[in-house]
């Protein structure tokens, strides 16, 4: 399982993910997949969705590839994934 998404440990986050993708200021991807991963292509990821919004302070929403923690996506399919709050 990855670790539990919160404000307080974004850099953490950072730290633990296996790719980052910054879409651009407002939108970030981060992959975390299983060991023995070879290719992003492979159905052995958990991705989560970071966006920024709204006016200062600004509000940081954390949102999962089809809700799930799961190490089961692939993350060549990140953007057309359905990105949903968590619900494990």
């Amino acid at each position: 399982m990855i670790p539990f998404a919160s404000h307080q440990n974004i850099d953490h986050l950072r730290a633990s993910a296996d790719i980052i993708e910054e879409v651009d200021g407002l939108t970030t991807y981060m992959g975390f997949c299983q060991p023995g991963t070879l290719l992003t292509s492979e159905s052995t990821w958990s991705i989560m969705k970071i966006v920024q919004a709204g006016a200062l302070p600004t509000l940081t929403i954390f949102k999962f590839a089809q809700g799930s923690c799961a190490y089961n996506l692939s993350w060549d399919n990140r953007a057309a994934y359905a990105y949903q709050f968590k619900n494990f």
